[in-house]
């Protein structure tokens, strides 16, 4: 007999997808294992680590020893701390008015250089393929030539996921499979569907994308803040349909986290195990639930 076979989605947000440790910790603790999990951005690095075999433990153990590393240090991220800015758009040009990041636009394709970015990867995941790890795993990019979805299930698991987290404008574009590959978060906000078609029947979303919020009037100066703003309102809305497609969804309560703020893993991973915890009973009541009517199918089919 067939049992019911749980997806776990994992969406992209930069530092707020530290919580995803927090919400993976807790479901291992009440025996929820999902048999495929597919990644987006940060989703994409926090699922192949756990796939890869690491805990929850050993994986918030890696984070805080990042942290102090030459390869963080060079990624720069404090020069974005910026208390005014709410987006990585916003960030960049607040950095380059203040020229630290001089002659980017039109001479450089990011922030950081490949070779930083390719060392952050190797620090995570062992250079293994897709088809070595323990739970069957896919993530998700962005094609930017053909303008499309890419989920990457085979190939070189360092080089799948550096696809998917590649932030526009931050991290280069990564060439894989034949494509020319960028963080997919930006039109896969939680990779539900992907765990579906991978073959499990009860996927959880997990959301740690930023919300929308209100802006005064007085904040549209400009063409560029109108169309910003519009871009925003699309992207938002997109993923308010996106996040349905899951049949169960937590949302940790990260909002307020910036996406480089990675130095605030220990409050996102609190956030995440929280979550879990106050939709513990309905998760399981919907899981046994699901149970039991794959049992009855498959019974009378």
């Amino acid at each position: 007999m067939e049992k019911l076979k749980i997806g776990l989605a994992l969406g992209g947000g930069g530092a707020r997808g530290l919580a995803h440790i927090g919400v993976l910790r807790v479901l291992e603790k009440n025996g929820i294992i999902p048999d495929y999990i597919a990644g987006t951005s940060m989703g994409a690095i926090i699922g192949a680590m756990y796939c890869s075999g690491l805990t929850p433990d050993e994986i918030e153990k890696k984070i805080t020893v990042f942290l102090e590393t030459d390869i963080y240090k060079r990624m720069k991220f404090e020069s974005l701390m910026h208390k005014e800015s709410e987006s990585i758009l916003k960030n960049i040009i607040k950095i380059i008015k203040q020229k630290a990041m001089f002659f980017l636009s039109g001479v450089r394709m990011a922030f950081l250089d490949k070779s930083v970015m390719e060392e952050m990867v190797s620090y995570f995941l062992p250079d293994i393929d897709f088809q070595d790890l323990k739970i069957p795993f896919a993530c998700v990019a962005i094609d930017i030539t053909q303008g499309s979805e890419v989920v990457i299930k085979d190939g070189s698991i360092q080089e799948g996921v550096a696809s998917s987290m590649s932030i526009p404008g931050i991290m280069p574009p990564v060439r894989f499979n034949g494509h020319i590959l960028v963080d997919g978060g930006a039109i896969r906000v939680i990779p539900a569907k992907v765990v579906k078609d991978m073959g499990c029947n009860f996927a959880i979303g997990v959301d740690v994308s930023s919300k929308l919020k209100l802006i005064p009037e007085n904040e549209l100066n400009s063409a560029f803040d109108v169309a910003h703003r519009t871009s925003d309102i699309a992207v938002f809305t997109l993923r308010q349909i996106q996040l349905k497609e899951a049949d169960f969804l937590l949302s940790p309560d990260v909002k307020e986290v910036r996406w480089f703020e990675l130095k605030k893993f220990s409050e996102c991973i609190l956030a995440g195990e929280n979550e879990v915890k106050t939709k513990l009973s309905d998760l399981k009541n919907k899981i046994n639930s699901n149970k039991f009517k794959t049992f009855i199918k498959q019974v009378f089919n």
